[in-house]
């Protein structure tokens, strides 16, 4: 598997009127965020990076909530999320809004938010599709968002295969790629959803850690059988005194 990790200088994102269509990435975002998020239940949930903080997560009913980046305002907690200062097994939902995309060690990202990640807690991401119009038009840039690193998804499906993650739903939005008001432009863009998921923009990715592993470990230690002899096998019996 070719290394994901990269020496490339990435220009962090602050706000997600920095991404090309970024107005109608958070809106579609958010859309399909508020229809997950009352099924999710937990302790602790965690918002990393920029973009995933300023993401409302206030349909959850998860009460303890935690935004954590390198640096911004509002942050409760202020780390490299690539090496993050929590427990174990300690965050029930974890959501990671395009920063694989914006990622030196994606693995590593996605190693750490396993590892805080209870048992069959759920990680919700979302990134940019390379096979899109908006990947077309990356490849030829020279500035931001050149400078998003564009993943094709069967490589993403596997990395959370590897860690132990199974996917409970994927979904794909943001076909046109630009900022469209009208009534037809509405139109395409839900055909071009429905009948061209694949050639979107945009993906939200919902996945469960499992708590078992996906290929089960046989041990090596057996019980050896019983060997039957000639004699009979003596049962014991309780005689009322």
């Amino acid at each position: 598997m070719k290394i994901a990790k990269t020496t490339r200088i990435l220009t962090p994102i602050e706000d997600w009127q920095h991404l090309p269509n970024g107005k109608m990435l958070q809106r579609q975002t958010q859309q399909r965020l508020n229809d997950y998020l009352p099924m999710c239940f937990g302790y602790h949930l965690l918002k990393l990076g920029r973009l995933s903080s300023l993401l409302n997560t206030s349909p959850s009913p998860i009460t303890h909530q935690i935004n954590c980046a390198a640096s911004g305002k509002d942050m409760g907690l202020l780390a490299d999320i690539h090496q993050l200062p929590l427990q174990a097994s300690s965050i029930d939902l974890c959501i990671l809004a395009h920063e694989l995309n914006f990622s030196n060690d994606p693995h590593q990202l996605l190693r750490e938010v396993e590892r805080v990640l209870t048992l069959d807690g759920t990680l919700i991401i979302t990134g940019y599709n390379p096979i899109s119009a908006f990947g077309l038009r990356a490849m030829f840039k020279s500035k931001s968002p050149h400078t998003a690193r564009l993943f094709l998804l069967n490589r993403i499906y596997d990395w959370l295969y590897l860690l132990g993650f199974e996917i409970l739903q994927k979904q794909y939005f943001d076909f046109l790629s630009g900022e469209f008001d009208s009534p037809f432009a509405a139109h395409v863009e839900r055909i071009g959803q429905r009948c061209l998921p694949s050639l979107c923009s945009a993906y939200f990715i919902v996945a469960k850690k499992q708590s078992t592993p996906m290929t089960p470990i046989k041990s090596p230690f057996q019980f050896k059988k019983q060997r039957m002899t000639g004699q009979s096998v003596a049962t014991r019996h309780h005689h009322p005194s």
